[in-house]
């Protein structure tokens, strides 16, 4: 990001990485016990709870920063933890947060910057907490119940789904490169675009909807796949090849809708 722009931006994690869910049922700490979802994202979380347990008029953005950057690392262990970034002009970092979250007197004599809780965190990956949400419901529903096997058959077309997700585009990925190349997973320099044609990048991943269903949420992760096609100058008629190979005859019919109907994912 351009630094005159007069912006400071933070990210719950890096390019290469999913951040996390938290509060999950079953993790400490957890939900209500009435809640079968997670409840929040730790970067949010951390930020939040941050924000409500010190005096603003005393603490920093800066402070605050290190704060969450390693609450949302896990403390420092990164095992279930993503890398906080920050981006933009850091001029502002010695200011008082109060000047632009506002300030609660109940705080004024909260501690200036301590974090509450050191413990490892239970936590989940993003892309996962639909899996997790699934499991529960069938783990809580009535045995015999019409919506426990419901609840089954949606957990177990999820999961074929995403497994089919990721071997399509690496079957798509042999096709247009060869067994012994890992150019759908190369990342660019620093200060590159994902994509050089954004046009390109959506007409890759609508191409591959055509013909492999749905990328979902989770198939989300293979968009730098899709960037890498375009980036290497592949043409819309040798993707459509590909994907015709890698995917002709997949019908799961939850996510083989057309995705004119379900709508494109770019």
């Amino acid at each position: 990001m351009p630094k005159d722009l007069n912006i400071y931006v933070t990210t719950a994690s890096n390019a290469q990485e999913s951040s996390y869910g938290t509060y999950c049922p079953g993790m400490n700490p957890s939900p209500p016990s009435e809640y079968i979802t997670c409840l929040g994202d730790l970067y949010s979380v951390a930020w939040m709870e941050d924000s409500e347990t010190h005096n603003l008029k005393k603490e920093t953005i800066k402070q605050q920063y290190h704060t969450v950057k390693m609450r949302t690392s896990n403390y420092n262990t990164y095992s279930g933890g993503s890398h906080v970034m920050e981006y933009g002009n850091n001029s502002i970092k010695s200011e008082k947060l109060y000047l632009y979250q506002g300030f609660d007197p109940a705080t004024v004599n909260l501690p200036l910057n301590e974090l509450p809780v050191k413990s490892k965190i239970g936590v989940v990956n993003q892309r996962d907490a639909d899996l997790l949400f699934l499991w529960h419901m069938y783990r809580t529903s009535e045995d015999g119940s019409r919506k426990k096997d419901d609840t089954l058959e949606e957990l177990t077309e999820t999961t074929r789904h995403r497994k089919h997700l990721d071997a399509s585009v690496e079957l798509i990925a042999t096709i247009l490169f060869g067994p012994t190349m890992n150019v759908l997973n190369l990342v660019r320099e620093p200060g590159l675009p994902l994509v050089d044609d954004w046009e390109c990048l959506k007409s890759m991943v609508r191409v591959f909807e055509e013909h492999c269903g749905s990328l979902t949420q989770y198939g989300m992760k293979h968009m730098r796949a899709f960037a890498n096609v375009c980036n290497n100058g592949v043409s819309k008629e040798l993707m459509e090849e590909a994907s015709t190979a890698a995917c002709g005859g997949y019908s799961e019919a939850r996510y083989t809708v057309h995705p004119s109907i379900l709508g494109y994912s770019a």
